[in-house]
């Protein structure tokens, strides 16, 4: 058997603990907070926020799924699936607290971190991508946001977990 570890892709994303916030009615500290970080995970963060109406229901913590990306050679044997289903079923225990919605841009990504599709890519090509990205996400659960159609969320209450990966 081979115990060697090998890095199939690359998920990372920013915790936003509302519950601790709204405890202590520190709401001005919220969109403090936010403005800390880059343009999109403020913008998907606040629309997640205005959705879900979660900062005035006791806080409920929100993630935004910043990025998700399962290097080409790992792709189309259903690496990425088995990786997003487990990190949406173990993700309080990944941030060590109980989070109630996640929040993605669906956008086509490459391993260029500085890749934009939006102004390198034609936007048939795009599109397209966009659309596939979406059908992904929607198959765990993740709907488009109706404050901002560009982005998803996933109420983690409404997940039904009956379907097993092995």
């Amino acid at each position: 058997m081979n115990d060697k570890e090998v890095t199939i892709g690359e998920l990372t994303g920013h915790f936003f603990n509302l519950s601790a916030l709204s405890k202590d009615k520190q709401r001005h500290e919220l969109i403090s907070l936010l403005h800390y970080y880059n343009e999109e995970t403020f913008d998907i963060s606040r629309s997640l926020i205005k959705e879900t109406s979660c900062y005035k229901t006791q806080g409920k913590n929100i993630y935004h799924l910043d990025r998700f990306y399962i290097y080409p050679k790992y792709r189309g044997n259903g690496v990425g699936k088995i990786v997003l289903d487990e990190f949406i079923k173990n993700i309080s225990a990944y941030v060590e607290d109980n989070i109630r919605y996640i929040g993605l841009f669906p956008d086509p990504i490459t391993d260029d971190i500085e890749f934009d599709s939006k102004e390198n890519m034609d936007i048939c090509e795009r599109g397209i991508l966009v659309k596939h990205l979406k059908t992904f996400y929607s198959s765990f659960g993740f709907q488009e946001m109706k404050t901002n159609r560009e982005y998803m969320y996933l109420d983690l209450n409404k997940v039904k977990w009956t379907k097993s990966i092995t």
